[in-house]
């Protein structure tokens, strides 16, 4: 079992004024050293997600960001988490991270995802209708540039005429492509289809949908001959006392997560039924949050008992806490529960861990 960090690439109230100049340079170098403490304190890997067209957004997309950090870690797996890939030309995707792969020699990963924010869509003029073709064929794109030889590509929503992958991967036939997407059943199967693993969100699980979901993410996977590998994002905050844990952290995550149940995302928790259920008492049992002892204990409990290959944990939601006391944070986690974490499980030896991460 490992544990990566998710950097969070929002900050401050949503819809705020637009950041002045000085501000967004100096979130944005907050964000980058919250990155560079987690490889200092032993996380596993820094992934980023996919950002656009919010005032609260510091870093649009994955791209900027992790080639910067390719640059400036030297250990630690890098990836997005995710890429919405029905955004943009997926040869172009492909070029810019070719780029981290490169620079990073070779650390990278990639989560893929059709998306939910239509906002992001909207945003870039992309038609709202037949998204999950978009993205079957970004993927087809994707994989075909990994070859190294010029291609052509006629689908319905993308063209290539004599396209080369330059540079081409520094990872011999490619990154690990991760799969995404836990709403519905065809996407639980399709994500072991076309990844190396199966991702899932940070909302509160069911025991009995999770061991029917995982299973069928795992059932396909055998099929294709793939040994089935599961990555599940947390939130959470570690403390001298769950207490404390729970005021500085747990407020931020009830707000977060009224934000998606209000949107219609975060509707499939029979104990949270309405917006006024989702309080930082309720969402505890749902996030490594507490001493390290406690924290240390879920994560063991989501790897023996639902089967979790690896974390990706955040400890920031865009309104707080502040970006001062998450790298505080980071580097506590780090020391207090990664390390230990990480001891005690064998490295992970598995297609969807860049190689030289193994570790």
């Amino acid at each position: 079992m490992r544990i990566g960090l998710l950097l969070e690439l929002h900050a401050g109230d949503y819809d705020q004024p637009l950041p002045v100049p000085v501000v967004t340079e100096a979130t944005m170098e907050a964000m980058i050293e919250e990155a560079l403490v987690a490889e200092r304190h032993g996380f596993h890997s820094v992934s980023v997600p996919d950002r656009h067209g919010r005032t609260e957004c510091f870093f649009p997309g994955p791209f900027q960001v992790l080639t910067t950090l390719a640059r400036e870690t030297d250990r630690v797996a890098l990836g997005s988490f995710t890429q919405v890939s029905t955004l943009m030309h997926p040869l172009l995707a492909a070029e810019m991270f070719s780029v981290i792969d490169n620079l990073s020699e070779g650390r990278l990963f990639t989560t893929l995802s059709r998306g939910y924010h239509e906002g992001y869509w909207k945003q870039f003029g992309i038609p709202r209708e037949r998204l999950l073709g978009r993205f079957l064929e970004a993927l087809a794109v994707i994989k075909e540039s990994f070859k190294g030889e010029r291609f052509d590509f006629e689908g319905k929503h993308f063209r290539v005429e004599q396209g080369l992958l330059v540079p081409q991967p520094y990872q011999p036939g490619g990154w690990p492509i991760w799969g995404g997407g836990n709403a519905v059943d065809a996407a639980i199967r399709r994500s072991a289809d076309y990844g190396e693993c199966w991702t899932c969100d940070d909302f509160p699980l069911r025991r009995d949908v999770w061991m029917r979901q995982s299973g069928l993410y795992r059932d396909r996977a055998r099929e294709l001959g793939k040994e089935p590998y599961v990555v599940l994002m947390r939130d959470g905050w570690v403390a001298d006392r769950f207490e404390e844990a729970a005021r500085v952290f747990g407020a931020h995550y009830a707000e977060e997560m009224r934000f998606y149940f209000r949107q219609g995302i975060f509707t499939h928790h029979p104990d949270f039924v309405d917006v006024q259920d989702i309080t930082p008492e309720r969402c505890a049992p749902h996030l490594i949050m507490g001493t390290p002892a406690r924290c240390i204990e879920q994560l063991e409990m989501y790897h023996e008992d639902y089967g979790v290959d690896y974390v990706m944990w955040r400890c920031r939601m865009p309104r707080g806490p502040s970006l001062e006391q998450a790298r505080e944070q980071v580097a506590r986690f780090g020391e207090e529960v990664v390390g230990p974490i990480h001891r005690k499980y064998p490295a992970p030896a598995h297609p969807a861990i860049p190689p030289v991460c193994r570790w």
